[in-house]
């Protein structure tokens, strides 16, 4: 906690590791107030001892009934608390009764009201440990549903506990740090944030960002995979018809554009971040080049040199000159970024070398 923040007063009940004891200064508080009070803190203390010492202690030495000893504490609470309520309840009418004949009379009221107060004091000593026994068994079942919730798992996420019980995020966070200092899942458990996890026993799962790392390197893997197959589709789709179309001058020009578009591929692959800007090329261009490529191999598998075939094959060869600058420019965009940066790393070379006086300065040239 900040040194800063101001102090809660349950703080003053709190151990070092979190849990909540009943101090001594307590104790003594409750002799004064009512001896049942201070006894019934007592035994709570003692018992309350006991069970910390049996946490602490390993699994082979502890006995079956020291978990009990928890238990009883909370059984000794609620009884004294009944007796205590039992007895206000059964006097207190008597007091203030006699306290109204004080009143009536003029004489002994002080010897009243102090009659009404012990009464008084009496009950709410009684409900104060009725409270306490009552909260510490609500705390010892907590503990036993939480511990069949994890079971003989060896870490569990905090959510999953909380969607069981079922407690808010925080609370769960709280019961389990309670579970831990108690000793309910041995020794070694402790509550891992980073994966938000229980920990009981083993070493803890992968943090969410180590997990959040893992997803996003798998899902570019895979679009990574599945663009590979997709060009490599592509690239022996223009292999195919290149094969099919016969003719050197038009097979060199389907043959550049492979080449290109390989090249393009290839670079996409290499630099993932630069795949935006060949969305066009990718999502129009490139499939509608293949789709002339392919009207050309139909048309030219025909056999014959009709008006209306001659002229489209016509038009389809001279767009391949088209096409092949397109993907050149295309090529050629995709290194802009890197044209900047080798422009901005030498304009800064440059100005160091001046500063250094290892080149000219060219201002200092002008007035000369």
């Amino acid at each position: 906690m900040n040194q800063n923040e101001p102090k809660n007063f349950l703080d003053n009940f709190k151990n070092p590791n979190g849990s909540y004891h009943i101090p001594v200064w307590l104790i003594v508080v409750g002799f004064m107030i009512n001896p049942l009070l201070g006894f019934g803190l007592l035994i709570a203390h003692i018992c309350e001892d006991e069970a910390g010492k049996a946490a602490r202690k390993p699994k082979s030495a502890k006995k079956t009934k020291k978990p009990g000893k928890k238990r009883s504490a909370a059984g000794i609470l609620t009884g004294l608390g009944g007796f205590a309520v039992f007895v206000a309840v059964f006097s207190l009418p008597d007091s203030i009764q006699y306290l109204v004949w004080c009143i009536n009379d003029g004489y002994g009221i002080s010897y009243g009201v102090q009659d009404v107060a012990e009464d008084l004091i009496w009950l709410v000593s009684g409900l104060v440990m009725l409270l306490a026994g009552e909260l510490m068994r609500r705390a010892a079942r907590r503990r036993s549903k939480i511990k069949a919730i994890v079971g003989d798992a060896q870490h569990m996420h905090i959510s999953e506990i909380a969607e069981a019980l079922p407690a808010t995020r925080s609370k769960t966070e709280k019961y389990l740090q309670q579970c831990i200092d108690y000793g309910v899942f041995g020794e070694k458990a402790y509550l891992d944030m980073r994966s938000d996890c229980l920990v009981v026993s083993g070493p803890a799962p992968m943090s969410k960002r180590e997990q959040a790392e893992r997803a996003m390197a798998e899902e570019a893997a895979k679009r990574a995979e599945e663009n590979m197959d997709e060009y490599s589709r592509i690239l022996k789709e223009l292999r195919d018809i290149n094969e099919q179309i016969p003719g050197e001058e038009f097979s060199a020009k389907i043959d550049r554009l492979e080449d290109l578009t390989a090249k393009i591929f290839k670079l996409v692959q290499e630099n993932p971040e630069k795949q935006g800007k060949m969305r066009k090329f990718i999502n129009y261009y490139l499939p509608t080049s293949l789709k002339l490529l392919k009207q050309y191999e139909q048309l030219d598998a025909q056999g014959i040199e009709g008006k209306n075939i001659s002229e489209s094959k016509r038009q389809i060869e001279e767009t391949m000159d088209t096409m092949i600058t397109a993907f050149e420019n295309q090529l050629d965009t995709m290194f802009a970024s890197e044209s900047m940066d080798i422009s901005a790393d030498i304009a800064a070379m440059q100005n160091l070398m001046r500063a250094d006086g290892l080149l000219d300065n060219e201002f200092t040239d002008a007035f000369e």
